[in-house]
């Protein structure tokens, strides 16, 4: 068992200073399999004495810097010497905002006024300014400099004020935009949504401005709105002229090169929903002796025709990841690419990159090994139709489509074999079932919503989910070992003031995440096991999830929690996240060789791990725009109708409740007397008291607004709990 010394500790801390550490995460941070923790504790807590380390709440520590350096961050403001920090500044609909510093554990306040004429997502420098300090409060900044915009183009709908033009942009959190220029909106434009270029930001003597650029249309247009939303969220639409023509450029495989294995005769089948266009995981399995399972997985190998430098990969990272809506896709790759040569179509030689695994009957890795081959894919498979296949079902309809696939049939079984397997083993070991169904909206075929509706996964899903983390482990395992720098996929354990918190909004069902020293991830999977067959179980998993911290990209190791793994990366999607597509080069570097070429890239990665952290979050925001766009749309043909619903949240003003019939949320706002109730056969009006919500209180609502601008519903209260 290694014993570390107090110098590695402080070494460890400083190095993910002001970020509080547990020991486990220090023991990581050192590399160490087998530590100690009450030797390691006794250290801290010496260091804490001789105030080297601080100790933060009940289980982290904290670098200390030396007294001749230390200078509080919640120095005076007169103070001349203040930290200066980049991050990213939201804004919040009361006028202030927040600014949030990669490796900070709290985000900078920034006062109303102290913007410095940035804008709601731009990245930006502060200078602290005060808070922040031992207590907990809050650290108070103000923006110094604009370094990215993050938006060049608004949308927003044109209004007159006298004989200006103004630009109301659909994003409240963005100020009105003054048109300047030659060129005007016609007058019919009034109230029409528009796009204009800024070319002056508020600031606090002056209004922002922009140049009018052109028309969009009406905003109850589905067009338009997606437009809207495109450029809210800066999206790229477009693909450089370079691009495409590098795209159209590339040719489609022919015989195989001597370093790329032909395995165009193994069954590879792809296994998608039925709407997918882009099929960049392929799967075979085949059976071995002593129950062992031999598993391929092959992906697109498309950093053959993405090379780094080309106008290709730079708007793939400009990208980050391709963007997901109900009724079409922002690809990463052009189509030539994302749809056509690196989608694994059946029958078609495709390149690919090949995890080769040997699993034995309890799932564990035996051998695993990587190459680049070409293949051919069998079958394009959909998830209803391979659940329907494994099914124990004998319907006319599924024995001809078993029929059809023939010998895949078997093949399909022993995936679902191995899927069982595998994910037992998973949960066993502490890995989060968080398996929540999604809202999906049906569409017209004028893509205005018709119907929303949950959405639950069923095995064949499992099935390519297991499979893909098994290939995403192998390689993350692979390249941890050879020590080269590559993107994990870390999602760090939740802070113990989160799990507190949680436990407090848990304990009135009798339910807590029980722990010790560290949150582990057995102790919030037990947890899930008591909610499961709870009736307010899928609203209080949402209050799991919202404890746990955000999974991002990192060359730096902190485990994935959720999924209870040491090594993790994402090696299975290159056509839609560019993380992807930088594992496999580091990967192909090292098979070919050259390993210290792929260390000369840390730099580079890691740049890029943190840009599409950040680029993974705002697609995520957009699509979930759209999804609640869409809903305020569905909502409003059931405007006024009596609906039972489930309070999933309770604020000061009133509290959230999600609808029973729709996976539909809003605000129930509370206001005037509460309606009449009976008691004893009759009547009775009771006066006016302030009502009081508990999570899971039902209710009976009715929608009053359904904003399309705001993207949101609201609703009033029929009946429900008795007021407090």
């Amino acid at each position: 068992m290694t014993r570390p010394s107090p110098d590695s500790l402080l070494a460890a801390l400083a190095e993910r200073a002001p970020r509080p550490l547990t020991i486990a995460e220090v023991a990581r941070q050192l590399g160490l399999a087998r530590f100690d923790r009450r030797v390691m504790q006794a250290m801290l807590e010496s260091l804490a004495q001789a105030r080297r380390v601080r100790r933060i709440g009940k289980a982290r520590w904290q670098w200390q810097p030396p007294a001749q350096e230390a200078r509080p961050q919640w120095a005076s403001p007169r103070s001349p010497r203040t930290a200066r920090l980049e991050g990213r500044y939201a804004r919040v609909r009361g006028g202030f905002g927040f600014v949030e510093i990669p490796g900070r554990a709290q985000d900078v306040l920034i006062p109303e006024g102290a913007e410095g004429g940035a804008m709601h997502g731009d990245r930006v420098v502060i200078e602290l300014r005060g808070g922040g300090g031992p207590r907990g409060r809050r650290a108070v900044g103000r923006i110094t400099a604009v370094v990215e915009r993050a938006r060049e183009h608004l949308v927003g709908v044109l209004e007159r004020r006298g004989r200006r033009w103004l630009l109301v942009p659909q994003d409240d959190l963005l100020p009105p935009i003054e048109l300047i220029g030659e060129e005007e909106p016609p007058a019919a434009a009034l109230g029409l949504v528009a796009l204009a270029r800024l070319t002056r930001p508020a600031t606090a003597t002056q209004s922002a401005a922009g140049v009018f650029e052109r028309v969009l249309g009406d905003a109850d247009d589905p067009e338009v709105q997606f437009l809207v939303i495109a450029h809210e969220y800066a999206l790229r639409l477009e693909f450089p002229a370079a691009a495409v023509e590098e795209a159209r450029a590339c040719a489609a495989p022919g015989e195989p090169e001597p370093e790329r294995l032909d395995l165009r005769d193994v069954p590879f089948v792809t296994i998608d929903g039925e709407t997918a266009r882009d099929f960049d995981d392929a799967v075979a399995v085949e059976a071995m002796s002593h129950g062992r399972t031999r598993l391929r997985v092959a992906i697109a190998d498309v950093s053959h025709y993405v090379t780094p430098g080309s106008a290709l990969d730079l708007e793939a990272a400009r990208r980050g990841t391709s963007v997901y809506f109900p009724d079409r896709a922002v690809p990463m790759l052009p189509e030539e690419l994302s749809t056509d040569l690196c989608s694994l179509r059946p029958g078609e030689d495709r390149l690919a990159v090949v995890a080769d695994l040997v699993l034995d009957r309890q799932g564990r890795r035996e051998k695993a090994r990587f190459h680049r081959a070409l293949i051919r894919s069998r079958a394009r498979l959909t998830y209803t139709q391979v659940a329907a296949v494994i099914s124990a079902a004998d319907t006319p309809e599924i024995e001809a489509e078993r029929r059809a696939l023939g010998p895949l049939v078997d093949d399909l079984r022993r995936m679902h074999a191995l899927m069982r397997v595998l994910y037992e083993a998973r949960i066993a070991a502490g890995s989060l079932d968080l398996d929540l169904p999604e809202a999906l909206v049906d569409l017209s075929e004028e893509g205005r919503s018709v119907g929303v509706r949950l959405f639950r996964r069923n095995d064949a899903h499992r099935i390519i989910e297991e499979l893909m983390l098994q290939a995403n482990c192998a390689v993350a395992e692979f390249l941890g070992s050879a020590r080269v720098p590559f993107p994990y996929r870390i999602h760090e354990p939740p802070a113990p003031e989160a799990i507190e918190e949680l436990n407090q909004a848990l304990a009135p069902f009798g339910m807590t995440v029980k722990w010790k020293d560290e949150v582990q991830p057995a102790d919030v999977q037990r947890l899930l096991a008591r909610l499961e067959p709870h009736r307010l179980a899928r609203v209080l998993s949402r209050l799991v999830l919202r404890s746990l911290a955000q999974a991002r990209y990192s060359v730096r190791n902190a485990g994935h929690f959720g999924l209870a793994f040491r090594d993790y990366c994402h090696f299975t999607s290159p056509i839609r996240r560019y993380p992807d597509l930088l594992v496999h080069r580091q990967l192909l570097r090292v098979l070919d060789g050259v390993e210290e070429a792929a260390r000369e890239e840390a730099e580079a990665v890691d740049a890029a791990s943190r840009h599409s952290s950040f680029l993974e979050r705002r697609a995520m925001e957009a699509e979930r725009a759209m999804l609640d766009l869409r809903k305020a749309e569905f909502m409003l043909e059931h405007l006024l109708e009596p609906l039972p619903a489930t309070v999933v949240s309770v604020a000061r003003f009133g509290a959230f409740v999600e609808l029973d019939a729709y996976p539909v949320e809003g605000l129930l706002r509370v206001e005037g007397p509460p309606p009449p109730r009976r008691a004893r056969g009759r009547l009775r009006t009771p006066r006016p008291r302030r009502r009081h919500f508990q999570l899971g209180d039902r209710v009976v609502v009715e929608a009053t607004n359904a904003s399309l601008r705001q993207r949101r519903v609201e609703f009033a209260l029929l009946e429900g709990p008795a007021p407090g």
